[in-house]
């Protein structure tokens, strides 16, 4: 029982499946899957993110590369442009004339800042917002500046002041593209390159300055040798501060610089003048001088600008590949993780369905196999029967752990439920051993009280008792097949179907009420006949019970082609559908009878009728009759049936009718019709004596105390008394020329009931004398006994 519930419940679970039932592998898998996904996703947007400002670092270092030439063109510009502004200013003829020239110059410059500036905003706004606005103003003013030069209405120092902070603006505005630029060691480049065009502004500033003071050919006055020093001091100390920080190539060139024959002029020519306010040098030659190292300080800027560049540029460059490789790496640990987390769900999955697999098997075949054994009386070892799940220390292993202790428990259980059960049957088959023991005790002193009892009244008393007491056997039978037992009564020899038939309707419930119409001419074997009779009489007492008292339960036989068909068709109310497919269920397959007892239903009869069926295979299926009721159609399989003994169908009519006690007794003539008492009809209750080939010719009888005496042979049933013809003829009616045929006439009317009871009562008072008298010889004996 418990194995058939562990099978169902398991059967349950594989089939309890939701349209939102997910598995263990899929849950992990999710789990892990969020975390990678979600950090797949921020790696993906990072990297987005990072390309972009490295594609734009990139592009922006190209742009500032592309800026430097022009940057040096304007710085150069507005210092020529200066220096042409002060001579003019001081009536340089030469000056003068090339003054336009170096404007259209310096107006180009600008335009082409101008463009750069607007490419800048676009490109990276935050870094040119302070220079450019500054950048634009001072544009818009210089031709102010320029007006007042020419009509000679300028100041010098204010002219001086305005390209100088012209010519200022690229140094900042390159203090602030080095602030926003993504890699150090490159932002130091361009502050350097920044200094650089400050130095270079610085000296231009002091040559023109010194320049435009030597015109008139005086010495300088003390307040201009102090500007004069202030700039040449200020240049030259940022210089050598500049100097340290350029590259190699850079010193070199510095170097080559300050070695140069230009140098020591302009530097010589700029001492003089700080000392004594005159040049010692001719003034074309230190202009010269002067040019050329300015021109070497721009393209020392111009050289360290692109330089820096260079490493911007390339600082961009591995930015992109550092992000390229940065997501390649998080794609990488992404996908690692979630294959790992993937071998891992596997893995744990495996563990499960292990641990699954191992509880079925245990649950479906070990379990079984131990109740099995249990009820074959075999020792079980629960604990050495119980195999280890899963041995690991984490928590499957303790479900695996929990399940083992649950599956012990439940062994154990089964196993006390197994002894229980044992138990139950051994106390069943003490009780039907003993009720067996009872009964036939009681069979037998029936027969003996039946034996002796002439009062007719007395008589029918014992008969309802012996009836009584044969159903009683009947009921202790049940007890063995509950018990696992099998019935005493055994047979050797095959019997006849309707013999079998008839026995056991002799052990039903109001037997006057069956009917057997026709039955084949069959012989079942004699271990099946016992059997067979427990098992038509359950199906017969049940049509008896369950029909109406006034109607006939009618028995049919036929052969078919797997052997003989034995039908009980009663006249009830029938069994309604769904009711009969569980019936017909539970004789195809038996259950435990702690099953039916634990679900309430009591069809015990059917529950024996199905265990005799099944051990047998022997077919009982439940049908529909035509009268409404129910009809038990019994297949006997032709295994169960003598070889040979199969035929046609015999006549009832012809055939003699049995009145048993269990096992297969002597006969009684059936009557012609099964209605009682039709006028012109032999009635059923009065018996027909077969005439006896070996009747005396003076018509007398042994004596039946002599024959009661005698008893039975030694290992035999006693065969039913033979009646002699003419034997209990009374004395005056005798034909003194011997024995003639009596004809039976018809009453005129009905014979009372009571007259038809006293005769039914002699005939079976005459059977059971026969048990105890001497066989006869010549007459066939049965081999069925009682065990």
């Amino acid at each position: 029982m418990l194995s058939r519930v562990v099978g169902k419940d398991a059967r349950a679970v594989r089939r309890w499946r939701t349209p939102r039932a997910r598995s263990v592998r899929t849950r992990v898998l999710a789990i892990a899957l969020v975390p990678c996904a979600a950090m797949l996703g921020s790696g993906a947007i990072t990297v987005w993110i990072l390309t972009n400002e490295a594609r734009a670092t990139h592009g922006w270092s190209v742009y500032l590369d592309k800026q430097v030439d022009p940057l040096a063109t304007f710085v150069t510009a507005v210092q020529q442009e200066r220096l042409n502004s002060l001579f003019a200013m001081n009536g340089d003829q030469q000056a003068i004339a090339g003054l336009d020239a170096q404007r259209a110059a310096t107006d180009a410059s600008l335009a082409a800042l101008g463009a750069m500036g607007v490419a800048m905003l676009e490109l990276n706004p935050q870094a040119v917002a302070r220079s450019t606005p500054e950048f634009v103003q001072l544009a818009a003013k210089t031709p102010v500046i320029r007006r007042s030069v020419d009509i000679g209405q300028a100041d010098p120092q204010a002219v001086d002041d305005f390209y100088r902070t012209l010519a200022g603006t690229v140094g900042p505005g390159l203090e602030d593209l080095a602030r926003f630029t993504p890699d150090a060691p490159t932002a130091a480049e361009e502050m350097t390159a920044a200094a650089m065009v400050e130095v270079a502004e610085l000296h231009a500033r002091a040559a023109a300055t010194a320049a435009a003071a030597t015109m008139a050919g005086t010495p300088l006055r003390p307040d201009e040798r102090r500007v004069i020093i202030e700039l040449v001091g200020a240049y030259r100390h940022q210089l050598a501060a500049v100097r340290v920080r350029l590259t190699d190539d850079g010193r070199a060139r510095l170097d080559r610089l300050t070695r140069s024959a230009n140098w020591h002029t302009a530097t010589t020519a700029e001492d003089t003048l700080a000392e004594r306010g005159v040049i010692s040098v001719p003034n074309a030659e230190w202009l010269a001088a002067e040019r050329a190292v300015d021109n070497e300080l721009i393209g020392l800027f111009r050289d360290h600008a692109l330089y820096a560049n260079t490493m911007a540029t390339a600082a961009a460059e591995r930015s992109l590949e550092r992000t390229i490789w940065a997501g390649i790496g998080v794609a990488v640990t992404a996908i690692g993780a979630f294959v790992l987390a993937l071998l891992l769900a596997n893995r744990l999955v495996g563990r499960l369905r292990s641990l699954r697999a191992r509880t079925l098997e245990l649950a479906n075949e070990t379990l079984p196999s131990i109740i099995e054994r249990l009820h074959d009386g075999q020792v079980v070892d629960v604990v050495a029967e119980t195999a280890i799940l899963d041995s690991t220390d984490d928590e499957i292993g303790e479900v695996a752990a929990a399940f083992s202790t649950a599956q012990r428990t439940a062994m154990t259980a089964a196993a006390s439920e197994a002894r229980t059960r044992e138990g139950f049957n051994k106390v069943f088959l003490d009780i039907a051993h003993r009720s067996q023991v009872v009964v036939r005790r009681q069979l037998d002193i029936l027969d003996v009280a039946e034996a002796q009892q002439d009062n007719p009244e007395h008589l029918e008393l014992l008969f309802q008792l012996d009836h009584l007491a044969t159903r009683a056997r009947r009921n202790a039978e049940n007890l063995l097949i509950l018990g696992g037992g099998q019935p005493g009564r055994r047979w050797r020899d095959p019997v006849a179907l309707e013999q079998v038939v008839r026995s056991a309707v002799s052990e039903t419930h109001d037997l006057s009420r069956v009917s057997a119409i026709r039955l084949p001419h069959a012989e079942v074997l004699g271990a099946v006949v016992a059997d067979l009779i427990h098992l038509l009489a359950e199906l017969i007492d049940n049509a008896v019970l369950f029909s109406p008292p006034q109607s006939l339960v009618s028995i049919y036989g036929s052969v078919v082609g797997r052997g003989v068909v034995v039908e009980v068709e009663d006249q009830g109310l029938g069994i309604r559908f769904e009711e009969r497919e569980r019936l017909n269920e539970l004789l195809r397959e038996p259950q435990e009878f702690q099953e039916l007892a634990l679900a309430g239903r009591r069809h015990l009869g059917l529950f024996v009728v199905s265990r005799l069926a099944r051990q047998h295979a022997i077919s009982v299926n439940l049908q529909e009759s035509a009268y409404g009721g129910t009809k038990a159609v019994v297949l006997i399989p032709s295994a169960q049936l003598a070889v040979g003994s199969v035929g046609p169908q015999d006549d009832w009519d012809a055939a003699p009718r049995v009145r048993t006690r269990g096992a297969l007794e002597p006969t009684m003539p059936r009557p012609p019709e099964q209605t009682p008492h039709l006028s012109g009809r032999i009635p059923p209750e009065l018996p027909q004596w077969p005439a006896d080939e070996h009747a005396g010719t003076d018509g007398t009888a042994p004596p039946l105390s002599a024959q009661i005496a005698a008893g039975p042979r030694q290992g035999q049933r006693a065969p039913l008394p033979r009646r002699n013809k003419l034997t209990h003829l009374a004395p005056e009616l005798r034909d003194e020329d011997g024995p003639s045929t009596l004809e039976w006439e018809p009453p005129d009317q009905r014979r009372p009931a009571a007259e038809v009871q006293r005769s039914m009562r002699s005939f079976q008072m005459g059977t059971r004398r026969a048990r105890t008298s001497p066989p006869d010889p010549n007459q066939p004996s049965m081999d069925g006994h009682d065990a």
